[in-house]
């Protein structure tokens, strides 16, 4: 056994998580160390045992074997910690499906090692194989994943409920337990425990149905929609100020109890009418006249609704009797609250009901014209204009300036591929004003309808006109005025 200093070092189970491979992990060492501590009598030993192995079959005492031990999948360290081994829990989880040899597991062990391993997929939000989750084969599972403080034989039943009645013809019954912790919600309102032990009374009183998602606030007088869930006992704990709420899933919900199982709905949100305080500038509920208790998807405070949403409603009902504030006072205590992280942004949409959508085109429209400040900035700084001077006209005569430029370098490139390319002047001129070309054309393509021009018959009939050498004394002199003046001709026979 592990020992600091001549003393014996307890065990203790830590959220650690080590990614080391677990073919490099020395198991054997990891039961002498258990069976040391066992034989010691150290402190935390039996809860340490319970934890490395996916199941135990035999009394945890100092005449535990290694054969009563299966599924090993934590470390332990030289100061006693237990450590989750990731690479460890996957093979305890291929090992149970039989992916080398059947387990030596009656139908019993094999459920228990399930949900001990399906414990740890979920808290390291993994998505546990199919084959883990059909070992598990009981619903219990789920529990520690609404709440993983509480069981539900923990908190008591309500003297109304039936529980036989309510599971009557149910091949799966499943039984939740959510929690409440008092303080302050995404909303930023602060939940006293008060409030939270009015909402236990009505359950334990009466009991509360629980739908998927939220009414609508105008159907709630008349309409009444199928209950998923039935909220038959509820427990307040002063200590650890959280009120717990027992539920069983109806028999009917077969979808909302998968969902549960494969833990992709675990949150609920109460749905009522809460009375307000205003006080030092919180808002504070103070009592709470429960409606239901629904099932929201993750992220969620509740479904958009003008009642409440997780306990909330849209307007605020000051039993002080204090003053209505406007929409200037409305934003500049959102902001305080923000600057003082009371609340922040993500949670002030979510409960105003905007969708990502809407959020999207909106935050489109803002980046664009952010972008379109940002541009006019840059503009401004590179004409060098300051002041009230019209931007607009700068530019204008910015672009001209630029055109004119980019004209002249266009002409420049076509006047120098057609000197590479044609020979005398004559012929340039005439190849220039017949080239069509676009303004944007690059070397290559001016030269290319060059070419294009100097394989016409045509013009190559044209060209070689112009290359013939005129005999001497043709055309006029220098100081001459008739084509003929400096010679004479005559025909003759030859």
């Amino acid at each position: 056994m592990p020992r600091n200093g001549g003393e014996m070092v307890k065990f203790s189970i830590t959220n650690a998580v080590s990614n080391s491979a677990w073919g490099d992990v020395d198991k054997s060492r990891i039961w002498q160390l258990l069976k040391q501590g066992l034989e010691e009598g150290a402190e935390g030993v039996v809860t340490a045992v319970r934890e490395v192995y996916a199941v135990v079959k035999a009394e945890i005492n100092k005449d535990l074997t290694q054969a009563d031990c299966w599924g090993p999948h934590h470390e332990i360290r030289d100061d006693g910690s237990v450590v989750l081994n990731r690479a460890g829990l996957i093979a305890a989880a291929q090992a149970l499906a039989g992916a080398r040899v059947e387990p030596n597991l009656t139908p019993q062990q094999k459920r228990q090692a399930a949900r001990h391993l399906l414990r740890h997929y979920r808290e390291l939000e993994m998505e546990p194989p199919e084959s883990l989750k059909e070992a598990v084969g009981e619903i219990c599972s789920v529990q520690a994943i609404v709440s993983g403080e509480m069981r539900v034989e923990d908190v008591p039943l309500a003297s109304w409920a039936n529980l036989e009645a309510l599971k009557a013809g149910d091949p799966e019954p499943m039984e939740v337990v959510v929690e409440i912790p008092a303080g302050k919600s995404k909303r930023g309102w602060n939940y006293r425990p008060e409030a939270l032990q009015a909402i236990v009374g009505e359950v334990m009183s009466q009991g509360l149905p629980g739908f998927l998602g939220h009414q609508r606030p105008e159907d709630v007088d008349h309409q009444f929609p199928i209950p998923v869930t039935h909220w038959v006992g509820a427990k307040w704990d002063p200590v650890a100020k959280k009120a717990y709420f027992r539920g069983v899933i109806d028999k009917a919900a077969s979808d909302l109890k998968r969902w549960i199982k494969a833990n992709v709905i675990r949150t609920v949100s109460i749905f009522g009418i809460p009375e307000l305080q205003q006080i030092a500038g919180e808002t504070q509920v103070v009592d709470y006249q429960p409606l239901s208790i629904d099932w929201t998807p993750l992220g969620r405070a509740g479904m958009p609704t003008a009642v409440v949403a997780v306990g909330e409603m849209d307007e605020i009902i000051n039993s002080n009797g204090g003053v209505k504030m406007n929409w200037k006072e409305l934003t500049a205590q959102l902001k305080q609250m923000l600057a003082n992280k009371d609340v922040t942004l993500s949670q002030i949409v979510g409960e105003m009901g905007f969708t990502a959508q809407e959020l999207a085109g909106e935050m489109k429209e803002i980046k664009e014209a952010i972008e379109a400040k940002e541009t006019l900035s840059k503009v401004r700084e590179a004409l060098g204009v300051s002041g009230e001077i019209d931007i607009i006209k700068v530019a204008e005569e910015a672009k001209k300036a630029l055109d004119e430029k980019t004209k002249a370098e266009h002409e420049r490139l076509i006047d120098e591929v057609i000197k590479e390319k044609v020979a005398g002047e004559m012929a340039q001129g005439l190849i220039k004003k017949m080239l069509r070309v676009p303004n944007n054309a690059t070397k290559e393509q001016i030269a290319g309808e060059i070419d294009v021009l100097l394989k016409d018959e045509a013009l190559k009939d044209a060209f070689s006109k112009l290359y013939i050498d005129k005999p001497a004394g043709i055309g006029t002199g220098s100081g001459g005025s008739s084509p003929n003046s400096l010679l004479r001709t005559r025909k003759v026979a030859i």
